[in-house]
C-alpha cells in the first residue's frame, strides 16, 4: 500500500513540474525578452539609473530559468528518461544558478536603495542615483558573485546514490556544506535580502508621501513616481514567491527526517511546488 502511494505521490510531483513548471518558462523566457527590448528602447528606461539594474535582472533571469528551471525539468520530469547528470553539467549549472539568483537579488536591493536616494530630500543623495553609478555597480557586483561562487565549482560533484544508483548532484565538502546550510542559503539568499527589501520599501514609501508635499516638477514626480511602483512590486513579488522555497530547504537541510517513504515523498511533492513558485520569480514582466 505504501510503495503505491508513494508512486502516487511521485508521479503528481513529476508532472507538476512539466504542466506547471514549462509554461513558467515559456512565458519567462518571453517575458524577460519583452522586458529588455522595452527597456532598451524607451529613453526614460536608458537614461534612467533603475533601468540599468532592471535590464541586468531580465537578462540574469532568463539564464536562471534556462540553466536551472529547464535543466530541472528534464531530470525530475517525465519528459526525458535516463539523462545523464556528470560532473560538467552538474557543477556548470549550480554555478551559473548561484550566481544567476545572486545577481537578480543584489540588483533588486541596489534598485531600492537607488530609489529611495532619487526620492530623497536630500539633493547630496539624489545625485548618487545616476546611470553611469548603477552601470558600474551592476559590473562590480557580477564580477563578486561570479569569483565568489567558485567554490560550487569545487565542492558540488556528480556522486552516485548508494540508493538508486542514479548520479545526483551534491556537495561533497562537510565544511562547505555546513556553510551553505547555515549561512548561505538561510542568511544571504532569504533572511538579508528580506530584511532589506522590507527596510527600504518602507523608506521609500514615507519618501513618496513627503514628495506630495515638496516642490518638484509634476513631470519628475509622475516620472518617480511609475518607476518606484515597478521596483516595489518587484521586490514584494521576490519576496512572496522566494521566501517558501528557502523556508523549506532550510528546514530540509537542517534537520534530520524521518526515513518514512511516504513522508518524504510527500516532502518532495512540497519540494515541487515550492521550487514552482521559487522560479516563478524569475518570470516576474514589470
Amino acid at each position: 500500500m505504501s510503495s503505491s502511494t508513494v508512486s502516487s505521490i511521485n508521479y503528481t510531483s513529476s508532472r507538476i513540474y512539466v504542466y506547471v513548471g514549462l509554461p513558467i518558462i515559456i512565458f519567462g523566457v518571453l517575458g524577460g525578452i519583452l522586458n529588455i527590448v522595452v527597456f532598451l528602447s524607451l529613453r526614460i528606461f536608458r537614461q534612467n539609473s533603475c533601468g540599468i539594474y532592471l535590464i541586468t535582472i531580465s537578462f540574469v533571469n532568463i539564464i536562471q530559468l534556462l540553466a536551472g528551471f529547464l535543466y530541472l525539468i528534464f531530470v525530475r520530469g517525465p519528459l526525458i528518461d535516463g539523462i545523464v547528470i556528470n560532473v560538467g553539467n552538474c557543477t556548470i549549472r549550480v554555478y551559473l544558478v548561484q550566481i544567476c539568483a545572486l545577481i537578480s537579488m543584489s540588483c533588486i536591493c541596489m534598485a531600492l536603495l537607488d530609489q529611495y536616494m532619487a526620492t530623497s530630500k536630500y539633493k547630496r543623495l539624489q545625485d548618487w542615483s545616476h546611470r553611469k553609478i548603477a552601470y558600474h555597480l551592476c559590473i562590480i557586483v557580477s564580477l563578486f558573485w561570479i569569483v565568489c561562487c567558485i567554490p560550487h565549482l569545487i565542492y558540488y560533484n556528480a556522486v552516485v546514490s548508494s540508493v538508486t544508483n542514479i548520479a545526483v548532484c551534491v556537495i561533497t565538502n562537510s565544511i562547505f556544506q555546513s556553510y551553505v546550510n547555515r549561512f548561505y542559503t538561510p542568511v544571504l539568499l532569504n533572511t538579508f535580502p528580506l530584511l532589506f527589501i522590507i527596510t527600504f520599501g518602507l523608506m521609500i514609501y514615507s519618501n513618496m508621501k513627503q514628495m506630495s508635499y515638496r516642490t518638484v516638477p509634476l513631470v519628475r514626480r509622475q516620472h518617480e513616481i511609475q518607476i518606484t511602483s515597478m521596483i516595489l512590486t518587484q521586490a514584494l513579488i521576490s519576496v512572496l514567491l522566494i521566501t517558501p522555497f528557502f523556508i523549506l530547504t532550510t528546514l530540509t537541510s537542517n534537520i534530520q527526517f524521518t526515513s518514512d517513504p511516504v513522508i518524504n515523498a510527500k516532502i518532495q511533492l512540497v519540494s515541487s511546488v515550492t521550487i514552482c513558485l521559487y522560479y516563478s520569480y524569475y518570470t516576474v514582466i514589470i
